[in-house]
């Protein structure tokens, strides 16, 4: 039974697919052959006139049979009905047209070829309805009509006999003609449809970037016209890319190529569904997005523009920008994209900071808004680890992306709950687990700006200790990067001279004792040793801010940071 069932839907689904869907004909077209069919039926009234007064019916006797079309032949006229409703009345009125010439010859064969011929004329509004109209009427023509005037629709004594006989007959040779108007309809549908995804393609194409398939600037210039018209709140941005032509002329256009896209790829997943990238075409791009509002709107711009960026051994491409909040700051859109032209530009040589300070610059500040405390202790740990490094021997990008780490090494807390940040007493082990998290979120947290993510792994490697016993990874000695064993210990060192809710904030001579009894095992020497050489130096002097959710550096117990 199952599987009649199975070939039974098979069959109709091929049915289906081999039929033209109706209902599909464009409204234009539509208009143009309805017109074409009402004036055919008007016209069939003085065609009709003539053969009845051939035929010898007195006057009022045909306009009796005129009087069926006329009405039908206005109601297809009327604009204020639906297409249904006119296409029906104009069906009805030529088929009665056709029933009226059988009737004139009393029943001639030859007459009833009228109906197969109208039923084709008919295909050309590719509606379903027209076929059910035309079977339904011929068999109540010639089996009802039929039945009680025989001789008004035939003049064959056998369809005298069997009216009903002759009506199913006539209904398949009026199926048999509408199948041609069928094969022609599904053609016309098909070529229409190939017609339609054609164009479709190309006005894709006429508004995409063939390389990155992004949006290109023919429809930046149209979205942003529309946008501006209709007063949407939106960021407009035009970046540049640095760095680029070095990297095109040492690697070649086909990998500058893959790099374009690369990055066109990047940005189209930064900015989301809600927004649209462009390529304007060189190493020009261009985002209209959603305005974030001027409390969000440097970070998006940031994260935005880190998504155009990519660094290797030997290469570095990152980008400029120009924004403008529309239609704020600008409402034409030659202003708009002057403005945003001129600020990328301004960027461009020199007059912001770099992206990756920029970047870290809005961490910070979103770490300082979420607990002020941190934002403070990281400054100071941001300070001492500057210092410590330059005397450790570090400088340019490398002393650089130290100083943002240290900044940065508590950034992860701020997915930490309140009640475990600032939980007044030593907290437990489930909280400790819980905390112990934060170096992993804060890796993930800073690696969404792609110019920081060197910046994360020192982040994430900054609770790792010498011996092996640290976290996440376990990480031993040399293995872990130098900037995280810095931050290590100048984080340890603020942690411990900081006044706490739950401890007792250790003088500078004690949090020194502690750093050198546990180098060795927590802390690698020649960080130690580097950093107590820089604070008898003087090169720096912290302001022992307290630190939420920093664990108590009571180092003689065991306990690990």
């Amino acid at each position: 039974m199952h599987q009649i069932t199975g070939i039974l839907r098979q069959g109709y689904a091929a049915v289906s697919r081999a039929l033209p869907r109706g209902g599909t004909l464009p409204a234009e077209d539509w208009e143009r052959r309805h017109r074409a069919l009402v004036w055919s039926t008007w016209a069939c009234l003085p065609v009709l006139s003539v053969y009845s007064v051939a035929e010898g019916y007195p006057a009022w006797h045909t306009g009796a049979h005129l009087a069926a079309i006329v009405p039908l032949a206005t109601l297809a006229g009327a604009p204020r009905l639906g297409r249904k409703a006119r296409t029906a009345a104009v069906s009805v009125a030529l088929l009665t047209a056709c029933a009226l010439l059988i009737h004139m010859s009393g029943g001639m064969i030859e007459m009833h070829f009228s109906f197969f011929v109208v039923i084709v004329v008919l295909t050309i509004y590719e509606d379903w309805t027209v076929f059910l109209l035309a079977i339904a009427f011929v068999l109540l023509h010639d089996g009802v009509m039929g039945t009680i005037e025989p001789h008004d629709v035939y003049n064959r004594p056998d369809a005298w006999e069997h009216p009903w006989k002759w009506a199913i007959i006539h209904s398949l040779f009026v199926t048999l003609a509408g199948a041609a108007g069928v094969m022609a309809w599904r053609l016309n549908e098909n070529v229409r449809l190939r017609m339609h995804n054609a164009q479709r393609e190309l006005e894709q194409i006429s508004l995409t970037d063939s390389l990155t398939g992004l949006a290109n600037r023919r429809r930046l210039l149209a979205d942003l016209a529309a946008v501006l018209e209709e007063r949407r709140p939106s960021l407009l941005m035009l970046l540049d890319l640095n760095g680029f032509k070095d990297y095109n002329d040492s690697y070649g256009h086909i990998v500058g190529d893959s790099l374009l896209e690369r990055l066109g790829g990047q940005l189209r997943d930064a900015v989301g569904p809600e927004a649209t990238a462009y390529r304007l075409g060189g190493d020009e791009f261009c985002v209209i997005a959603p305005s974030p509002g001027e409390e969000r709107r440097l970070e998006y711009e940031l994260f935005v523009a880190a998504a155009l960026s990519e660094v290797g051994d030997a290469f570095t491409v990152t980008s400029s920008y120009g924004s403008v909040l529309l239609p704020d700051e600008a409402e034409a859109t030659t202003d708009a994209l002057r403005i945003a032209d001129q600020r990328m530009y301004a960027e461009k040589n020199g007059t912001r900071a770099s992206a990756g300070r920029q970047s870290s610059d809005v961490l910070v500040q979103v770490l300082t808004e979420r607990v002020p405390e941190l934002g403070e202790h990281g400054d100071d740990v941001a300070r001492l680890a500057t210092a410590v490094g330059e005397r450790m021997g570090l400088a340019g990008e490398d002393l650089e992306q130290l100083t943002h780490a240290a900044q940065l090494h508590d950034v992860g807390k701020i997915a930490i709950p309140d009640a475990i940040i600032g939980k007044p007493a030593a907290l437990d082990e489930s909280e400790w687990e819980f905390m112990r998290q934060h170096t992993v979120i804060g890796q993930r947290i800073i690696s969404a700006a792609p110019a920081l993510a060197r910046v994360g792994e020192y982040v994430r490697a900054s609770h790792e200790r010498w011996d092996g016993d640290g976290y996440p990874d376990g990480l031993r000695g040399e293995d872990i990067p130098l900037a995280a064993r810095i931050v290590a210990v100048c984080d340890a060192y603020d942690a411990m001279i900081s006044a706490r809710p739950y401890g007792i904030a250790l003088s500078h001579d004690e949090a020194l004792i502690e750093l050198a009894r546990c180098a060795g095992t927590q802390f690698d020497p020649a960080v130690v040793a580097a950093f107590c050489a820089t604070l008898q130096a003087g090169d720096y002097s912290g302001s022992g801010s307290s630190s939420p959710g920093q664990e108590p550096v009571t180092l003689a117990k065991p306990r690990r940071l």
